[in-house]
Order: structure tokens, then sequence, then C-alpha cells
């Protein structure tokens, strides 16, 4: 096959590689702008309260989405063609949402009102408009129909749409509260342009479903759910932890390289965002033996092109201390410990969502996430009091590392039993 004949038979997975990079290289930019600004304005111990409230909002996110974000992109994947189908799905996932969030907002708010201030009880109220936002952006829907172009329109919007407020809104320490309402705003604007590109590209009609429907959507999706509840134990945890142990301004500095990080990460994972569903679609009805060979040289080719990566990463360290304006030595360690994160973070996308989850194994992803994620925190909860910042980075990379290696170990198992 030549190379123009590849390149119209990959057509739809360029495009979509190229949006969701688009996506997450905008993400990157503003993080390089607002971090060290926000980070310079608040300063670091109002930073750090704002993180925490913030990553209490992840996990509300995180309950919201469910395991949706895979288990409906592979079903709309699969059923695409079908409108009906589709249109049931698109309902059934949308009230499974608010019922979710409205138990994890309930929940929320009980926890945060009794055991922190009434400043973070503000924020937290903030925080809801982020969640109730995020569920009218149905990014299943698009990553499932391989139109990643409208998931990147409604991302940018709200990302620019969040920053442009920051910087007009946000000019003192004590504005620190009206963060998380700003973040909501554009939240809530990308959920509102979202659900007008559903129903005008792809017909979808909101409406009312059965609890059956929803039932089958929250059976469907409940191993990958407890699967991001053990992932977002070590990835989020930690900014909590350093703040309860140690202190905010801990949390603060550690969180602000971590966001980093993280923003890097999400360029690195545009490419296996993009085959999941078109290998969703080829795992169907694919044997096993040959999915599992394909995947490992996916893997083998990942890995060459993340390691030198992930070097520079760390080399760059001094840039990055002076980009925060934080103590360079203290920046350097941190960047050198948690650079090996983002390697094997983006391993364990291949190797476990697009890998186990569409081989039918996600029970034994739930079950590698869990051990790495109590290795991860019961190392953080032993170390952090006397290592800080540093005790958080590695507790990071070591659950990555044990993961991915967790995740090999599966699915090879998975091939010498077919």
């Amino acid at each position: 096959m030549g190379l123009f004949a590849k390149v119209r038979k990959y057509k739809r997975i360029i495009v979509n590689f190229f949006s969701l990079s688009l996506i997450n290289g905008v993400s990157y930019i503003i993080a390089l702008f607002l971090i060290p600004y926000l980070l310079r304005v608040l300063g670091e111990e109002r930073y750090g309260s704002y993180l925490i409230i913030y990553v209490i909002a992840q996990y509300l996110l995180l309950v919201g989405n469910y395991g949706f974000r895979f288990s409906v992109t592979r079903l709309v994947s699969v059923h695409r063609d079908d409108k009906e189908k589709v249109n049931a799905i698109f309902n059934a996932t949308i009230w499974a949402r608010v019922l979710l969030s409205v138990v994890a907002s309930a929940v929320g708010l009980l926890i945060v009102y009794l055991l922190m201030d009434g400043d973070d009880v503000v924020m937290y109220l903030f925080a809801l408009g982020m969640v109730f936002g995020d569920i009218l952006i149905p990014s299943w829907l698009f990553q499932g129909m391989e139109q990643m172009k409208y998931l990147t329109i409604v991302n940018v919007v709200s990302k620019l749409v969040f920053a442009l407020l920051i910087f007009v809104f946000i000019t003192s320490p004590s504005q620190y509260k009206y963060v998380l309402l700003l973040h909501s705003m554009g939240y809530i604007a990308s959920g509102v342009l979202s659900m007008y590109l559903a129903k005008k590209q792809f017909g979808m009609r909101l409406g009312m479903t059965t609890f059956a429907e929803i039932r089958a959507q929250l059976k469907d999706g409940w191993h990958i759910f407890v699967s991001n509840i053990g992932m977002e134990v070590y990835r989020n945890s930690n900014v909590v932890l350093l703040g309860t142990f140690v202190g905010d301004a801990a949390a603060g500095i550690y969180g602000a390289v971590e966001k980093l990080i993280k923003a890097a990460q999400t360029i690195i994972n545009a490419l296996p965002m993009a085959i999941y569903p078109y290998v969703s679609r080829l795992f169907y009805n694919s044997e096993t033996t040959d999915n599992v060979s394909k995947l490992f040289r996916i893997v083998k080719w990942a890995f060459l092109l993340l390691l030198p990566i992930t070097i520079a990463i760390g080399i760059c360290n001094p840039i990055i201390a002076a980009y925060l304006k934080l103590p360079e030595e203290t920046i350097c360690g941190i960047v050198w410990i948690i650079a090996p994160a983002l390697l094997f973070g983006c391993m364990n996308y291949i190797v476990g969502i697009v890998g186990l989850v569409n081989l039918d194994a996600s029970a034994k992803f739930q079950k590698n996430i869990w051990i790495a994620g109590i290795t991860s925190v019961t190392l953080m909860i032993l170390t952090c009091k006397e290592y800080t910042y540093y005790a958080a980075a590695a507790a990071w990379t070591w659950a990555e590392f044990i993961l991915f290696v967790l995740c090999v170990l599966s699915l090879k198992r998975i091939k010498a039993a077919k």
C-alpha cells in the first residue's frame, strides 16, 4: 500500500489526532500562562487552597463521567450507523450523568461543610458549575462518531473563555475564591455549544429515557468507572495529601509543577485517544491473539518516541523553575522524579484503555489500577512529611510504572490463553 493510499485509509484517525492535539496544545499553552500568573497573584498558600477544591471538583467530574468516556464511546462507535440507537444511548447517558452528579455533589457538599471553612464551601459551590456544565459535553458522542473536530471546538471555547475571564477579573489574592466560578462559566459555555452541535451535526434529540436504559449504561461502564477512581486516587490525591499533612504552600508548589506535566501529558495522549474508537471497531470481530500482537507493536514504537521527550523535559527543568519563579533546586528535583510518570502514563493509556478495555478485560485493568493506586497512596502517606514535594512526585511515577508492568503481564496472559 502506497503512502497516499495509507493516508486515505487512515484519514479520519489523522484528522482526529490533529484535532485532539489542537485541544491539548491550547490547554498546554493556556496552562503556561495561567499557572505562573495565578501562582504570582494569589500566592503559594491561596493557590494551594484553590487547588485543593479544584481537585475535589475533579472527583465530582470523575463520578459524573463514570466510565462513559470509554464504554459509551465504544458503543457509539459500533452502532454509529443506527441513528435511533445512538440517540437512545445519548439520552440514557445524559440522564445517568445527571443522577450521578446530583448524588456526588450532595455528598461532597456535606464533606466540605463539615471539614473545611466558609471560604472553601463558597469555592465548592462555585465549582459545581463545572460539574453540571460538563454533563452537557458529550465527548463520548464526538469521539465515538470519530468527529473530534467538534470536541476541539467546544474544548477550545471553554478554555479560552476561562483564561480570558481569569486575566480580566483575578488581580489580587483576595479574589482566589472566584477562580472556580470562572472555571464553571467556561464549562457552561462549552456545554451549551456542545448540545447545539450534537443536535445540528448528529441529529441528537434530548428527551426522556427509562431506568432500564440508564441501568444498562451504568452496568456497562462499571469496571471502567472503578478503574477511573483508582487512577484518580494516585493522580489527583497527592495535592490533597500534601495540603493535609504538610501545608497548602507545599501543595501549591508541587501542584504547579504537576499541572504543567499533566498538560504536557494531554498533548501526548492525543494519539491513543484518536485511535481508541478505531481500535474498538477493529477488535470487535477480530482474533484476540492478533490484536494483542498489534498492540505490542504500537507499545514498542510509542515507547521509543516518548523516551527522548521524557528526557528533554527533565533537561528543561531549570526553564520550568524560572518560568514558575520558584527555587530551581526544588523544582529540578521534582521534575526529574516526575518526568517518567509522563512516559508511563501514556503507555498505560495504550496498554490499558486501548488494549485491555477493547479486549473486554476491563476487570483486569480495574484490578491493576487499584494495586498501583493503593501502593502509591501508601508510599505518599509514609514519606510526605519527611520528603514533601519529592514524595508526591515519586509516588506518582511509581504508580504509573507499577501499572504499566501489571497491564503488560495481563496482556501476555490473555494472549497465552487464546
